[in-house]
């Protein structure tokens, strides 16, 4: 029954989800026949860049995450570089009282690595990328806008704000002012030569020339200062003006639209691209270690060891929209470790009572929980491991996929170890975001298959089944 609703509700969510993009149609082009090789560069190193640093709705990769299965945080800050690579750096930790602690005491913490990945395109593969045509067509027509209104601004600028014409027209109107105080000058001599007459009739003819002569200079006056406010003005509009500056503050503008409509932003529907990657790591171990063939006071001691590990990854995606081809992602890795077997031995915890006071009747009694490891412990091992994972998503949107984890070990003096993982993968998207808020995979693995170990299990008993939930962080640094 369990397993019938467990296959019920993978249906009726594939089913869902498929129905639902069966619905966006939109014409999709595969080619660059429409993108220069510059656009075509720019737009695969972006979903690249996103890809790895966990901005797309896939969500492979993370900014930061939490892992409740593991109860362990991890941070990644991201550098993308101008050729495009990606320098990662990682860093790992137990997650205490809701706190992630580097140092705690001076100490480093518990469980605690560090982690350099180098990401690089992996040039001997062809990439593809998948868009919409209408989508490429708006961005043509907001980039000859942008063009267009750029060059006219700039015509604006060169017929509007001529600074040698308001000089030249400054130089006429103080010719102009100059005139005029000849001409005041005139009138003033004029007006000052009329006589009084005691003849009635000649007196009203004097007083009729005076308030003309008074009225000419008045309208000079008002002449001379018009054209001094217009001269003023002008001086003042070329001290401010400043043909360069004007320039430059409408080609920032330009560029801030160009930048809202760059190539990198076209809305891609799929891509197809593989990646080389490199990694350098270094974890910390800091515990207790319980021998119970010790003397009682010997049985629990403290110990600290720092592994190191080498990484090379090659990984390959296939995110296609179509309706016949599916979604694929691939890694496999070879990694290299020189490390203990801490990760061997049996966690136990260990109650150590005390008592404390001065005499009999004021003991009491304290009790000490923490874990320790119980084994053989062994240290300066070189481990070389083989890893595959495979995700195919057969719907569109990646509204679920299927994963298989296969992954080999072969240690120094051991024979090697075989496992093989299959799960079931629900990325919950939240469609505002256009983003996994919650990643959920029900997963079987299958350990030590050909028995190295010699375990005492049966082959169907070595096994790990299980649910693994992930909930992916991103930050936006700006």
């Amino acid at each position: 029954m369990k397993r019938f609703l467990v296959f019920f509700f993978i249906l009726i969510h594939s089913i869902a989800h498929s129905q639902e993009n069966e619905n966006k149609t939109a014409e999709i082009i595969r080619t660059k026949e429409s993108l220069s090789n510059e656009e075509f560069n720019k737009i695969i190193q972006t979903n690249f860049s996103k890809l790895i640093t966990g901005q797309s709705a896939n969500n492979i990769g993370s900014y930061a995450g939490v892992d409740i299965e593991k109860t362990e945080v991890t941070f990644s800050p991201t550098f993308i570089l101008k050729n495009g690579n990606i320098v990662t750096g990682k860093m790992m930790g137990g997650i205490s009282d809701g706190m992630y602690s580097i140092f705690n005491n001076s100490k480093l913490n518990t469980n605690i690595s560090l982690e350099v990945q180098y990401h690089f395109l992996f040039n001997n593969q062809p990439k593809i990328i998948y868009y919409y045509k209408n989508d490429l067509d708006k961005q043509r027509e907001a980039l000859q806008k942008i063009d267009k209104e750029y060059k006219d601004a700039l015509i604006k600028i060169d017929s509007s704000f001529d600074k040698k014409s308001r000089i030249i027209e400054n130089n006429q109107l103080e010719t102009d002012n100059k005139t005029a105080d000849t001409k005041i000058k005139k009138l003033k001599k004029l007006k000052s030569d009329l006589k009084d007459s005691p003849i009635p009739k000649v007196q009203d003819s004097v007083t009729a020339y005076r308030e003309l002569y008074d009225a000419q200079i008045t309208v000079e006056n008002i002449k001379k200062k018009q054209n001094q406010a217009k001269i003023t003005e002008n001086d003042s509009l070329n001290k401010i003006f400043n043909k360069l500056k004007e320039r430059l503050k409408i080609g920032n503008a330009r560029a801030e639209r160009l930048q809202e409509n760059d190539i990198s932003k076209l809305k891609v529907a799929g891509y197809r691209f593989a990646w080389f990657s490199m990694s350098a790591k270094l974890k910390n171990d800091d515990f207790r270690l319980l021998n119970p063939q010790e003397p009682y006071e010997k049985q629990i001691t403290k110990d600290n060891y720092v592994s190191y590990e080498f990484k090379t990854q090659y990984s390959y995606i296939n995110l296609n929209p179509s309706k016949n081809d599916k979604t694929t992602y691939l890694t496999s890795s070879l990694t290299m470790k020189y490390k203990s077997n801490f990760n061997d031995l049996k966690k136990v915890e260990v109650s150590q009572t005390n008592l404390t006071g001065t005499s009999s009747n004021q003991t009491r009694e304290t009790v000490e929980k923490y874990f320790a490891y119980s084994g053989v412990y062994k240290t300066g091992i070189t481990e070389i491991n083989a890893d595959i994972d495979f995700y195919h998503f057969p719907f569109r949107n990646s509204s679920i996929g299927f994963h298989l984890f296969p992954n080999s070990k072969y240690t120094e003096n051991l024979k090697p170890v075989y496992n093989a993982g299959f799960g079931v993968v629900f990325p919950f998207i939240d469609k505002k975001k256009d983003k996994s808020t919650i990643n959920a995979e029900l997963y079987y693995n299958a350990v030590n298959i050909f028995n190295s170990k010699d375990s005492d299990y049966s082959l169907i008993e070595r096994n790990n089944i299980g649910i693994r939930l992930v909930f992916p962080i991103s930050f936006n640094l700006k």
